[in-house]
């Protein structure tokens, strides 16, 4: 691994040096814009919800967040295939600022509420997997940049539902275009960053190989794990600050503790870094959550950065896609703690993850598709899709229409998904919609047999 040392896995220390000033022009606008284009999307959905029934406005809140954060795999994919990111950059702006314009005319009718919410979510996405492509490949993965850049958006979401309003939210858009169109124009920094993009791609062709696709795909099932435990742990630190001040202090603190992490971690090395992080969050976990729960969030927030490193180093190349499966990852984990991840949910979601992943696996295996990258990352979409979908259909809507509508997500979103690793779109289409069509069949047939002979 040519990006740690062997003591203690610490990063190398070349990381800032790549680009002279690059890391203030390209790693700080990228930090700022993540704390402004946070703070308007959050913004925004507030000002809204005066205009939406109760009952709609769980759904805008819903789809926004699916959108933002579940679609992330996806719009990470088309930043790793695209080499002008400046273009997606200025569509996630245009998206957002579409979103912006339509919201004071949210009252008027039903539905703009949700078209806000779409545009709001896909251009969160876009912007977050371009951010973290950039400052990825700006510092050469360098941690103490992946902890900067993460870091303001926490903060963002405290300011954005404290202070909404429409003057915030104007300036905030303001803002987004400013900070987007300095990144955009062609300066030095820019030049360079191009020119590392190629020597990146050159380097990393030979670690990319030095990896096989089961050590890649297990590592990343072990990485989105831990993001999954953060997330829900993270939950359990801020359920004692919820409004007013109590918001901005949170949101400080997971600002500074994933700032800190990628500096811990550059000063300790990975390894001995991550275990203390680890023990320090379980013992103020165990011992006195709820008499410290900010120390407690700060420790959990220092991981940040180094799963994201991390997840970089066995998917050379892919950082879009990298960046976008732990970000896609935080929502089951949000879920669960928000649903309660006690006995009576974890069983039942596993009971329906577990033989859908094996179901799908046999399916591909039957259509002779033997390609370790397509069959690990079969797993890997059922747990991003099958766990948060089966949460919202059981807490959120369960009728008919949810369900079919949950079903269509799946299928559209797995063709894509594997439309990247298969490259070719029949194919992509035949696998999604027979995995998950037959899946289905054999869980709603086992699901009626155990009705008809009294077991559920």
């Amino acid at each position: 691994m040519r990006n740690l040392r062997l003591k203690g896995f610490a990063t190398r220390s070349a990381g800032f040096q790549i680009l002279p000033n690059g890391w203030v022009q390209i790693v700080g606008m990228f930090a700022v814009l993540h704390f402004l284009v946070d703070a308007l999307c959050v913004c925004c959905l507030f000002l809204m919800a005066s205009a939406v029934s109760t009952s709609g406005l769980w759904g805008v809140f819903v789809i926004y967040n699916v959108l933002a954060f579940l679609t992330q795999p996806l719009t990470g994919m088309l930043a790793d295939r695209v080499r002008r990111h400046e273009e997606l950059l200025a569509l996630a702006v245009a998206l957002l600022a579409l979103g912006v314009a339509v919201s004071p005319f949210s009252s008027h009718s039903s539905f703009l509420p949700v078209i806000v919410s779409c545009l709001l979510g896909m251009g969160n996405s876009l912007f977050h997997v371009v951010g973290g492509k950039q400052v990825a490949v700006a510092s050469d993965n360098d941690i103490r940049a992946l902890g900067v850049f993460v870091s303001t958006g926490a903060f963002g979401l405290a300011v954005g539902m404290v202070f909404h309003s429409w003057i915030l939210l104007f300036g905030l858009l303001i803002g987004v275009a400013a900070g987007a169109m300095v990144i955009g124009l062609p300066t030095d920094a820019q030049t360079q960053l191009q020119q590392r993009r190629n020597e990146r791609g050159v380097q990393q062709g030979k670690a990319a190989r030095a990896f096989s696709p089961h050590f890649v795909w297990m590592a990343v099932l072990i990485l989105m794990g831990l993001v999954m435990l953060r997330s829900m742990v993270g939950e359990t630190f801020t359920g004692f600050l919820r409004q007013g001040t109590g918001l901005l202090l949170v949101g400080a603190v997971a600002m500074l503790g994933k700032a800190a992490g990628g500096w811990l971690a550059r000063w300790m090395g990975i390894v001995w870094s991550l275990l203390m992080m680890v023990a320090a969050v379980t013992v103020v976990m165990w011992a006195a959550a709820d008499r410290v729960p900010l120390l407690g969030l700060f420790l959990v927030n220092l991981t940040m950065p180094v799963t994201l490193y991390l997840i970089n180093v066995v998917m050379p190349r892919r950082e879009g896609l990298a960046f976008g499966l732990l970000a896609a990852t935080l929502m089951p984990g949000y879920l669960l703690a928000q649903t309660g991840a006690g006995s009576d949910v974890v069983p039942g979601l596993l009971l329906t993850l577990v033989p859908t992943i094996i179901i799908e696996l046999c399916l591909l295996w039957l259509m002779y598709e033997r390609r370790a990258d397509v069959l690990w990352s079969s797993v890997v979409v059922n747990i991003l899709t099958n766990v948060p979908l089966n949460l919202i259909v059981t807490h959120v809507d369960n009728s008919v229409t949810a369900i079919v509508v949950a079903e269509v997500v799946v299928v559209a979103v797995e063709t894509l998904w594997y439309r990247y690793f298969v490259g070719r779109w029949r194919l992509a289409l035949a696998y999604g919609f027979l995995c998950n069509a037959i899946s289905f069949l054999i869980g709603l047939l086992i699901q009626q047999s155990l009705l008809l002979f009294g077991f559920l």
